[in-house]
């Protein structure tokens, strides 16, 4: 009996962890592959972002035997210069049993766009959209020429960055008497908008090409695609363009994002509503995190240097009280290089506010002078990520955890200079109590979640929030608005004692998040100092002073009947991420969701 061919599935991103990673989305599509690989031949189109030569170092590089030679007129994204010939490479490469196919450019010109290592680089992301798309538009005419059989069963895109290169093929494809379905994941919406004549430099023309309506399959051109979002009831300003984003959930065969709470709030009111909500769906993000994986990693790589540090016996095991010390008032000041920062700008502003204080130069800053109860976050720079909610409730939380630490690890761009100089001003004013990292600095983003006792996700708006489902895994409570899909994994503590993981409270609001942490903060001061038997818990009136200074009333309560509940709820975390949120489950319904849109174009 002949095996069954796997089907071809193409997935277009512009972030893939292992290739290059801004934040939490570029762990979907690199873990959504590698659980998938078992059941389809999966192929990643990504621009290099410059990471050739780094990658040359770990994998075997194939260069593809042709190359997508041409030219254009850089003024269509911005550039005042003559028309420049592109010179577009393409390199093979196979990670997890998932292949890779890096586009890069072949001369200065295409270098510069392609090869850019800030992935999302404001000064060339038109202009890597844009080779991005011509060069796929090559590759796809060199399979239909010679290589037919790894034409793709199906296409999905990540984000507005995929869907100029999608149409581009799929007129091709058309052209040629073929088609493809399609399935689009909108991970974040950041509304982009461009032009008709963006989409024609991009080498999109007006080759009709198939959409799913609920009453059918139409074709229709790229003008005729634009007037349908401009004539709709949804649209404000029919002289406005529409958003890349509204372009390929109107496109594709199927549209979805990372929470159900996003699709309802988000997605269907602004990508078409009517027009998109019949395909509409959602799949969650998942997390591999291993505890005690993680743990013994730290050990290994750190633990004689902790040992050293605090002068600890070498056969004592090592405690989250001596692993945050170690972080508190030592690592983060003697990483082994500075947090990775590719942009000048951003280090540039990093430089200018570390003149005598707890920065120091190229992202690098002082220790703690002590320890304390600690709570972290991660992320992107972003108004979305509500960080100057955090700094706001600092002053409330020191008026009862005096020692209390905050520690920020963060990634700055060069959209969010004014935040790093306004967040430095916090540093300056608590010195013993905050300290941001800028930059990616792999080397302690385990420590420290291993250390924290409290996360914190103070998002105004969250699609899904891989990070905390990170930090849940390092039994860790989280603190987090109730936004998106922040409130589908996080089971509120207040509302379900027994089974809760952390606490939601509204956007925007310093008070009830220095509530909620002073009250987190007390529990675990709680659980560290009073002995629990099986047969009673013995309080004494220093005790009791602390359970009373838990502003919350409801843990306060649960903290009377069981001194331990704040471990209670680290537990909790864990096994909510190992129950409902591992990489294996969560793609499951990918698999279904494949299958779906290929029986919709075997139907019509």
């Amino acid at each position: 009996m002949l095996k069954e061919t796997k089907e071809n599935i193409w997935i277009f991103t512009f972030e893939y962890a292992g290739i290059a990673k801004v934040g939490g989305l570029g762990e979907v599509p690199a873990n959504q592959a590698k659980h998938l690989a078992n059941d389809f031949n999966i192929t990643v189109f990504i621009p290099s972002h410059g990471q050739i030569d780094r990658l040359r170092k770990k994998h075997i590089l194939e260069k593809l035997p042709f190359n997508c030679v041409g030219q254009i007129n850089p003024l269509i994204f911005g550039i005042n210069e003559p028309e420049e010939n592109y010179n577009i490479s393409f390199f093979k490469l196979r990670i997890n049993n998932v292949n890779i196919i890096l586009l890069s450019g072949e001369n200065i010109f295409t270098r510069r766009f392609l090869d850019d290592s800030i992935v999302y680089n404001p000064d060339t992301l038109d202009g890597k959209i844009c080779l991005f798309s011509i060069g796929m538009r090559c590759f796809i005419d060199f399979l239909i020429d010679a290589h037919k059989s790894d034409l793709p069963n199906a296409i999905h895109l990540h984000d507005y960055h995929a869907v100029i290169p999608f149409i581009g093929i799929k007129q091709r494809l058309i052209k040629n008497g073929l088609d493809v379905p399609s399935i689009i994941t909108i991970h974040l919406l950041t509304w982009p908008r461009y032009n008709i004549d963006f989409y024609y430099a991009c080498g999109i023309d007006q080759t009709p090409i198939t959409i799913l309506f609920k009453d059918g399959i139409k074709s229709l051109t790229l003008n005729e695609i634009f007037k349908i979002h401009q004539n709709s009831d949804h649209y404000n300003d029919v002289y406005q363009n529409p958003t890349v984003e509204q372009i390929g959930a109107l496109i594709c065969d199927i549209i979805t994002t990372v929470s159900q709470s996003y699709l309802i709030s988000h997605i269907i009111p602004n990508c078409g509503k009517y027009l998109i909500e019949f395909k509409s769906d959602f799949v969650w993000d998942g997390c591999d995190w291993d505890f005690e994986e993680i743990y013994q990693n730290v050990n290994q790589v750190m633990g004689y240097e902790v040992r050293e540090v605090l002068k600890i016996p070498y056969q004592q095991k090592l405690t989250k009280s001596n692993l945050k010390e170690y972080l508190l008032t030592y690592k983060i000041s003697h990483l082994s290089q500075s947090p990775l920062i590719n942009s000048a700008k951003v280090l540039a502003t990093i430089n200018e506010i570390s003149n005598g204080n707890p920065f120091k130069k190229n992202g690098m800053v002082k220790p703690f002078s002590d320890s304390g109860p600690l709570v972290i976050t991660t992320g992107r720079i972003s108004p979305q990520k509500g960080f100057d909610i955090v700094f706001k409730a600092v002053p409330e939380v020191l008026d009862v955890v005096s020692n209390a630490k905050f520690l920020f690890l963060i990634l700055p761009t060069d959209y969010s200079l004014n935040e790093i100089r306004e967040y430095s001003y916090y540093v300056k004013k608590y010195p013993r109590n905050i300290r941001i990292i800028f930059g990616v600095a792999s080397e302690i983003f385990n420590l420290a979640h291993l250390a924290a006792d409290v996360y914190c996700a103070l998002s105004r708006w969250e699609p899904f929030g891989i990070m905390a489902l990170e930090a849940m895994a390092s039994k860790l409570p989280i603190i987090a608005t109730k936004v998106g899909g922040l409130q589908e994994t996080i089971i509120d503590m207040r509302i379900y004692p027994e089974i809760g993981t952390g606490i939601l409270i509204e956007k925007d609001n310093p008070s009830q998040f220095s509530d909620a942490l002073i009250s987190l903060f007390k529990a675990l001061e709680v659980a560290d100092r009073v002995e629990v038997s099986e047969t009673h818990t013995v309080y004494d009136a220093d005790t009791f002073k602390i359970v009373n200074q838990i502003p919350d009333d409801i843990i306060k309560s649960r903290v009377l009947i069981d001194a331990n509940y704040f471990y209670q709820i680290r537990e909790n975390c864990i096994k909510r991420v190992i129950n409902n949120f591992t990489w294996k489950n969560v793609s499951q319904k990918l698999i279904e969701l494949y299958s779906k849109i290929q029986k919709i174009h075997n139907l019509t």
